[in-house]
């Protein structure tokens, strides 16, 4: 091998060492970028939050009817969904279509009245931080709206705002302040038409890996509301939930308590009893990723002459 041909095959590897060299400075930067973005703390929930997940334990999917719904999927992206709901001995049906691109959603439902409703969502992409929804009715065009929704979050703050742009608007307004683990916060309610406070609610909420607690009160002063939940193992695989209001004026307290509990991957159940004596159970057990079943009882302790009871739910989707 002569001479200059040693030398070239020297630069090309000293190249390629600081091109190597160059490329792991890079990913060390962008190592410590996550780790920096990682350690940074989030920023206080959302006043609607306060209780939120206490509320969903203790009511979310519980059914006390018999439904059947059905969605397929298009090769556009269209989502046909029939619905099917028997009350009793009235039955409700409806089909609805959706079309969801990018932050605009577009939803048109028919049901059995003859009615048909139009809904339009445009995401933060159209304004910042903002959700705009409209909402149009035929016959009943009255109860047509536009809203808009905005929410910010902050190292140290939250804020959100929605309003209802229609013959008589409501302005709703929600700032809370403090840390992802500690935060304080109040919602208010002004109705423009009566020029008055419909809603007036404060509150306190703490968070860690292993329990949820929140203090709010709500009915402008008038109703004390505490919600507790304490969560057991790493994965939160079992959940207890308590809640007790408490109504100033006249006195009246009530008690809800349920357990929650991941038996596997596609089956969870839960049960919640309350003071008047209303004991509910609740399995779901998903058959795919997006279908699931649904069955749920109902039975009154202090009446035991009555029959349970009982509801089904299934929802099929189909691609």
């Amino acid at each position: 091998m002569t001479e200059p041909e040693k030398s070239r095959i020297r630069r090309s590897t000293a190249a390629g060492q600081d091109s190597a060299i160059v490329a792991n400075s890079h990913r060390r930067k962008k190592k410590r970028s996550k780790r920096h973005k990682k350690q940074e703390p989030a920023g206080p929930r959302l006043f609607s939050d306060f209780g939120k997940f206490a509320n969903d334990l203790l009511t979310k999917g519980y059914c006390r009817d018999q439904s059947l719904s059905i969605s397929t999927h298009s090769c556009t992206g269209v989502i046909v969904t029939s619905r099917a709901v028997r009350h009793g001995r009235r039955s409700t049906a409806n089909i609805g279509a959706r079309y969801k691109h990018k932050n605009f959603d577009i939803q048109i439902n028919f049901d059995t009245k003859s009615s048909i409703s139009t809904t339009l969502t445009f995401g933060a992409e159209f304004l910042p931080s903002t959700n705009i929804n409209a909402s149009l009715r035929f016959p009943k065009y009255n109860l047509s709206s536009i809203n808009l929704n905005f929410h910010r979050s902050f190292r140290n703050a939250a804020l959100s705002m929605s309003v209802g742009l229609n013959h008589s608007p409501v302005l709703t307004l929600s700032t809370t302040v403090g840390t992802s683990s500690l935060a304080i916060g109040m919602e208010s309610m002004y109705a423009t038409a009566s020029r008055s406070f419909m809603r007036f609610n404060a509150g306190l909420s703490v968070t860690s890996q292993s329990h949820d607690a929140s203090i709010t009160l709500a009915e402008k002063g008038d109703l004390l509301r505490l919600a507790y939940v304490r969560h057991f193992g790493g994965r939160r695989k079992v959940s207890a939930v308590a809640e007790v209001t408490r109504g100033l004026s006249n006195n009246k307290n009530s008690l809800a308590v349920g357990v929650s509990c991941i038996v596997d991957k596609l089956t969870t159940a839960k049960a919640t009893l309350n003071n008047r004596g209303m004991l509910q159970a609740l399995l779901i057990h998903r058959i795919e990723p997006n279908s699931s079943l649904k069955m749920s009882g109902e039975f009154d302790m202090k009446a035991l002459d009555k029959i349970p009871r009982i509801g089904l739910a299934l929802a099929l989707i189909l691609r």
